[in-house]
């Protein structure tokens, strides 16, 4: 009696392109983990030492808000040494002193009144920048900071150092030393200005890219099953009919779910979520167009 052997069943292979989508989101995932986890706190001005200068009032600017569609960026003015002007036994002020400040939407002097520890004050800084670049936008302020003091009358300026850090999430901040304007002059000499650079981070950057690259993926999906389906390659179903008209209403939250709320007109609803629309209003009019070419008549009733 002969036996029969059989042939060894063969596993289905997995195909190419689900192994590349499934690379490519753990790549992208990492990716953002990796930005995100790199996003710290990074110093802005340096001079922020534990040994000030002695011969300059050492100020510190550090940002803390950031509004992009306002063009505001907030931050805290902290006065870290007096410098030549302190009293050496207190190292606080013997006279009132006037710092001046430029590009503030608010108040451009401040007085500190001598014997007291000086508390942080509240800057509104005018930033120029263009938010509907979502996300590559840039936005900076030039600012100059200059100190007097009345003595015996007579009004003196003080060498004024400027320090900082910043640490705003979803932005990076830079900064630079440029010469100064007509806006700010000591003794005829124009005061030099810090330049502070705000760019959105690498990480909402990052999440940005993916939020729109999954709303380019709503239509193509859309189209291709409404394609299939007009064709006679697959059977149409109504109910489908609802999940495109589903995925047509989330691409709305999806826009408003992007970091840093870009407003309406920016550059991403006229390259993509304009025609993310509208293939998604195509996609379901060619299935309707199929359900209508493929799907029977309705009998009517007899009458009796």
């Amino acid at each position: 009696m002969a036996l029969e052997q059989t042939a060894p069943t063969r596993r289905p292979r997995v195909p190419l392109f689900v192994i590349v989508l499934v690379a490519a989101l753990v790549g992208t995932y990492l990716a953002v983990i990796a930005l995100y986890a790199v996003n710290e706190r990074t110093v802005t001005i340096d001079g922020c030492t534990e040994d000030p200068p002695a011969d300059a009032i050492l100020l510190s600017l550090d940002p803390e808000t950031m509004d992009a569609a306002a063009d505001r960026l907030g931050a805290n003015l902290d006065v870290v040494s007096f410098g030549p002007v302190a009293a050496k036994d207190s190292s606080l002020l013997t006279a009132p002193l006037t710092v001046l400040v430029t590009d503030n939407d608010g108040p451009r002097s401040i007085v500190i009144p001598p014997e007291e520890l000086p508390s942080p004050h509240a800057l509104r800084l005018i930033t120029t920048g263009s938010v509907e670049r979502w996300p590559f936008d840039v936005h900076s302020v030039d600012v100059a900071f200059a100190s007097l003091q009345t003595v015996d009358g007579e009004v003196r300026s003080i060498k004024t150092v400027l320090c900082g850090s910043a640490h705003v999430p979803g932005w990076t901040f830079a900064s630079e030393e440029i010469p100064g304007t007509d806006e700010l002059t000591i003794d005829g000499e124009p005061v030099a200005q810090i330049r502070v650079i705000a760019t959105r981070s690498p990480a909402t950057v990052a999440f940005g890219i993916v939020i729109l690259a999954l709303m380019v993926v709503l239509p193509v999906l859309g189209l291709t099953v409404a394609i299939l389906a007009y064709r006679g390659l697959r059977k149409v179903e109504a109910t489908l009919m609802s999940w495109m008209a589903a995925m047509l209403f989330a691409t709305i939250p999806l826009r408003t779910f992007l970091p840093g709320s870009p407003p309406i007109g920016s550059w991403v609803d006229y390259l993509l979520v304009l025609w993310v629309l509208a293939g998604l209003v195509i996609a379901l009019a060619v299935y309707v167009a199929a359900w209508v070419r493929w799907t029977p008549a309705a009998v009517a009733p007899d009458r009796p």
